[in-house]
């Protein structure tokens, strides 16, 4: 513990210290400013204050019209309307060309028909005779076109329908054949006797040849009394 006259001498010297200043403002030149002290606590708030007065009424201000936007995708389509009213009737059409008048002066005609009454099997690979026609007793004007050995040559240019029936035993193959080329080949089978048949619609140049062709797998049936075979061939309208 420190003495007491230590005590008692640090208690003079700040008394002095404090003392010292007032005594010399009356004759002495004043000291420096001290260090500002330190910001002391926040106080305690305040009460509510009374509501203030209504401020002015602000003026609208409008700006400028501003710039067209881009286009929007389209829309979806919308729901089918109601059929609407029949429109009025139209104006009358513009006459027609006059036709060509139809009769048996002025249209075409070209057919045959034959059948074969030869006892003798056909050669193969060679067109097969009809030698016989069906309808021998009509009137010139009415007679159809002649075969040459079972082969027709056509006359009129255009399109043209053909058919035949063979009978046989057991099997036949036939060729309809245009010039040299065989157009397709018909066959048929039995375990008896056999009639079959084919047909065709051919498009003919002037001179074209047609006939059928007996091929090695055939059994015709051979007669001279009797009708076993034909060969028919008409013009349906002709092209030139």
């Amino acid at each position: 513990m420190a003495p007491r006259w230590l005590s008692c001498s640090t208690a003079v010297f700040l008394l002095l210290v404090h003392v010292g200043p007032v005594v010399s403002q009356s004759c002495g030149i004043p000291g420096i400013p001290g260090i500002p002290g330190s910001h002391g606590s926040n106080g305690v708030d305040g009460p509510k204050g009374e509501k203030g007065d209504p401020g002015e009424a602000g003026q609208p201000v409008r700006g400028q019209k501003g710039l067209p936007g881009l286009f929007g995708p389209p829309g979806r389509p919308g729901l089918k309307g109601d059929a609407g009213l029949p429109g009025p009737p139209g104006n009358p059409g513009r006459p027609g060309e006059k036709g060509t008048p139809f009769g048996q002066s002025s249209q075409q005609v070209s057919y045959f028909s034959y059948k074969r009454m030869i006892s003798q099997l056909p050669e193969l690979d060679t067109a097969i005779n009809f030698n016989r026609e069906i309808l021998p007793d009509l009137d010139q004007q009415f007679q159809g076109d002649s075969l040459t050995n079972g082969t027709f040559t056509c006359d009129i240019k255009g399109i043209y329908f053909f058919s035949y029936h063979i009978s046989a035993k057991s099997r036949v193959c036939v060729k309809l054949v245009k010039g040299s080329d065989s157009l397709m080949t018909l066959c048929d089978t039995s375990e008896g006797f056999l009639v079959t048949s084919g047909s065709a619609v051919l498009n003919l140049e002037v001179g074209d040849t047609v006939s059928l062709e007996a091929t090695r797998y055939n059994t015709l049936v051979t007669s001279q009394s009797g009708t076993s075979h034909t060969f028919t061939g008409f013009l349906i309208f002709p092209t030139a």
